[in-house]
């Protein structure tokens, strides 16, 4: 204490330069400990680098990737050419306006009319084979961007009939009871939705169009049966509900298993014809003079108009010996509901999904 008293000054310079010492070491201990860490995470940083580096692949590597991928191309070239070499008889140019789609679609109708009638099937003359919305007079056309989807669905629908007429024969009744379609993305929907309604209303509503669809023009393919999916398979998909004994249905399943177009079965129903339906395969059509008179009668089963009194009495005794000679027991008949699609390749390049920046 004596020094400190005489020097003070040199014992406070003294004890400063201590501390500094102090400070001076902690702090390179301090620093020495963050420069550890950083070392460590460089030495992993370049570890993972050179992992990285192992796996890239060279130059040659991508050169013989994108031969492999040159030749799957090809090879799935050849396939889809093997299983649609129908193609060139199943399209043709689409019409530029709508306007055009609506009248090709109409002698379209026609012709799968008259077609059916000159096969001996039995068909409504209001049939609309799933067009209904095109076809009817007061129809309106569809929006531009549904012009080329719409007439591409009714190509392959018109390719498809022509197998379905193929079924009859002479001996075996036939009838095509409907035709629908897939309603398609591009065409929208028709129908306009009232605002205003309260929920119970459209659920009500929703019930009344799920109760209906088997008799609309359109249906839904149920999602558990359709091969579509979404960046492989593209499909159109159809509904055909016909009737006659088991060899119609036999002989059309027969027709689609040529592979010759990509055209795949997803679902059959069988149940027996119900009285209008055995009531109309069971009359014969007037002919071609008649068709458009008297089909849709025979097709609801009215009755024909009464004959002259003067063969009334002939034609009773006419009636009587053919019901005579008519068995009790007749053919069972059934009416049969096949959905088809039509599968294309999605060949599109999968849009590249872009990285949040983080």
């Amino acid at each position: 204490m004596d020094y400190f008293k005489k020097f003070p000054i040199f014992f406070s310079i003294v004890i400063l330069l201590i501390l500094a010492f102090v400070g001076g070491v902690a702090y390179n201990v301090y620093v020495y400990s963050d420069v550890a860490k950083i070392q460590k995470k460089l030495k992993n940083a370049r570890a993972e680098f050179d992992d990285a580096l192992a796996e890239d692949p060279t130059q040659a590597a991508i050169d013989k990737a994108r031969a492999n991928i040159k030749n799957l191309e090809v090879h799935l070239a050849e396939l889809e050419a093997d299983l649609t070499r129908a193609r060139g008889d199943i399209f043709s140019k689409a019409p530029v306006e709508s306007y055009q789609l609506v009248e090709q679609l109409r002698g379209m109708v026609q012709k799968w009319r008259r077609t059916a009638r000159q096969k001996g099937i039995a068909v409504d003359k209001a049939m609309d084979f799933g067009f209904k919305r095109y076809v009817e007079a007061s129809a309106e056309p569809p929006e531009d961007a549904a012009v080329s989807p719409v007439w591409k669905q009714a190509c392959v629908l018109n390719y498809i009939n022509g197998k379905l007429f193929e079924c009859k024969s002479a001996e075996s009744p036939m009838a095509i009871v409907r035709i629908q379609r897939e309603l398609l993305k591009e065409e929208g929907n028709k129908t306009v939705a009232n605002k205003r309604m309260t929920a119970r209303e459209r659920r009500a509503a929703a019930r009344r169009a799920a109760t209906s669809e088997s008799k609309s023009e359109t249906f839904n393919i149920d999602p558990n049966i359709t091969a579509r999916k979404a960046g492989s398979l593209d499909t159109l998909a159809y509904r055909f509900t016909f009737a006659g004994h088991t060899d119609v249905l036999r002989r059309f399943l027969n027709q689609l298993k040529n592979f010759d177009a990509m055209l795949v079965v997803r679902s059959i129903d069988v149940k027996p014809a119900d009285e209008s339906v055995n009531s109309l395969l069971k009359r014969k059509d007037g002919g071609d003079e008649e068709e458009d008179a008297g089909l849709l009668d025979s097709l609801f089963g009215k009755k024909k108009e009464d004959k002259p009194a003067e063969n009334a009495e002939a034609t009773e005794e006419s009636e009587a010996a053919s019901q005579a000679k008519t068995p009790v027991v007749t053919d069972n008949l059934s009416e049969f509901t096949v959905v088809i699609e039509y599968v294309e390749v999605v060949k599109d390049q999968p849009a590249v999904k872009k990285e949040k920046k983080q």
